[in-house]
């Protein structure tokens, strides 16, 4: 592979435009957080550059905390893929995180992206916990769903904002109930996973972010029109009316779209479903440093 990886700089931010616009179907957002990920104290960007120094790849490596190390943006020009560029990058990334105390790696693929499934596997990480996030458009209307082919049900317990004084409970009953294992102790934010405090909580609590029902605890954030909910606490026999109360929250709130992103556990996958949910599964890998 006759290529250098280096950390990227504000110049580069053309050529990684020219290979990254197209990505998906929608696009994609490397080149509006670029000038953020390179300013951040926290994070690193690499790059692999040709032989005229232009950037045909790159990916982030990012500190959630003392022992935690992120990898997010993983991105190499077509005419370069399938020659080990991303796991050169990746690497790169990992003796950075290494030097600044890192003791595990994690990254996140969709559950249909076999060829990332495979490059990760290859540099060493393995699968470690599998996750979904349930998506439905929210409408005034309430628009049938598939569970019993009527109106939206309603929850009996409505969500109220929970004081920060409720984190820790909230915590507590976490630690202890069905969620924790499947979750191998991990939330997401801003689809980045790492492993929750009962800091987290307390911070969203006084943020406004942490609600409460009978049902247990959900914490949510809003970007633009779409409520997200990041993590939850409930059990089995309060699955479904959980379920709904997010929903019952997002019409309230009026969001436009509500995405709820859970451990992948049958009995909460099936509560989404029956709250007229669209399923899409995510595998978080990890790698011990």
């Amino acid at each position: 592979m006759d290529l250098t990886i280096r950390p990227a700089r504000p110049e580069d931010a053309a050529a990684i435009a020219e290979f990254t616009t197209d990505t998906f179907e929608w696009g994609d957002y490397i080149s509006d957080v670029l000038p953020h990920w390179l300013d951040a104290d926290d994070g690193c960007v690499m790059v692999a550059v040709d032989n005229n120094d232009i950037a045909v790849g790159l990916g982030r490596g990012q500190m959630l905390s003392a022992s935690e190390m992120w990898l997010q943006g993983a991105r190499v020009s077509e005419p370069w893929r399938r020659r080990g560029v991303a796991s050169a990058i990746g690497g790169a990334l990992i003796d950075w995180a290494t030097g600044r105390g890192a003791k595990v790696a994690r990254l996140l693929t969709e559950g249909w992206n076999e060829a990332a499934q495979g490059q990760v596997e290859k540099s060493g990480f393995r699968r470690s916990s599998d996750w979904v996030v349930g998506a439905r458009p929210i409408a005034d209307s309430e628009p049938a769903t598939t569970g019993n082919g009527g109106q939206r049900a309603k929850a009996k317990r409505r969500l109220e904002v929970a004081h920060s004084s409720e984190a820790v409970p909230a915590w507590v009953s976490w630690r202890s109930g069905p969620l924790v294992a499947p979750a191998r102790g991990l939330h997401v934010d801003g689809w980045r996973w790492w492993q929750l405090t009962d800091h987290h909580l307390i911070a969203a609590g006084k943020a406004g972010r942490l609600w409460s029902s009978r049902a247990g605890w959900v914490v949510t954030r809003r970007d633009e029109g779409t409520l997200y909910a990041d993590w939850l606490e409930c059990g089995p026999d309060d699955s479904d009316d959980m379920v709904r109360s997010i929903v019952d929250l997002a019409v309230e709130t009026h969001a436009d779209y509500l995405r709820i992103t859970v451990p992948a556990v049958d009995w909460l996958v099936a509560a989404m479903e029956r709250s007229g949910c669209e399923i899409h599964p995510m595998y978080i890998y990890e790698l011990a440093l």
